[in-house]
């Protein structure tokens, strides 16, 4: 069966907020329906037959009212589904800046995990690295830095680590849909 990307419906949202829970973000079934009804519009799942293999979401952005912040992007690993790297998630990613575009967006943020493999997903798609953000042992935001460009950012992520010795170090990236 084909997959097909579409909006999250009702009948989706058990299914979806498991998937969510063990890919991205843990929160209750209240929070997470909060969350979808803010933003309808951009809650996309991917789908095969009835299973639900993808999802992908964002919200305005709190810190800059023109953009958008992609806060989850995410297709099952399962190795022997193989929907991995096969493409799904670049192709929820086009359909979500379809749908910023709509809303007359033209600037999507997004905070990148701490993976060189995610990092290197969104420089593919045309994200341009503006910050990093160190994050503590509980979380917190340590510091706050620009950056230039990817390779410059590898390094000064690498002088951060050594300056805080934080839980985490991640790229904040941005995308102009103009």
């Amino acid at each position: 069966m084909e997959k097909e990307i579409r909006l999250i419906e009702e009948r989706d949202y058990e299914e979806v907020h498991a998937f969510q829970c063990e890919y991205l973000d843990k929160e209750t079934f209240e929070e997470f329906i909060l969350r979808v009804k803010q933003n309808p519009d951009l809650y996309f799942v991917t789908v095969d037959g009835s299973e639900v293999v993808g999802i992908c979401y964002g919200n305005p952005s709190k810190r800059n009212t023109a953009v958008i912040n992609l806060t989850g992007i995410a297709v099952n690993l399962d190795v022997t589904k193989n929907y991995a790297r096969v493409g799904l998630g670049t192709n929820m990613l086009r359909i979500f800046e379809t749908a910023v575009k709509k809303r007359s967006y033209y600037k999507i943020g997004v905070g990148s995990a701490d993976a060189p493999q995610v990092e290197a997903f969104y420089v593919k798609n045309g994200y341009i690295p503006t910050e990093l953000v160190v994050k503590g042992s509980n979380w917190e935001e340590i510091a706050r830095v620009g950056v230039d460009d990817y390779a410059s950012g590898i390094v000064r992520r690498e002088e951060l680590r050594r300056q805080y010795n934080p839980r985490e170090v991640i790229f904040i990236l941005e995308k102009n849909l103009e």
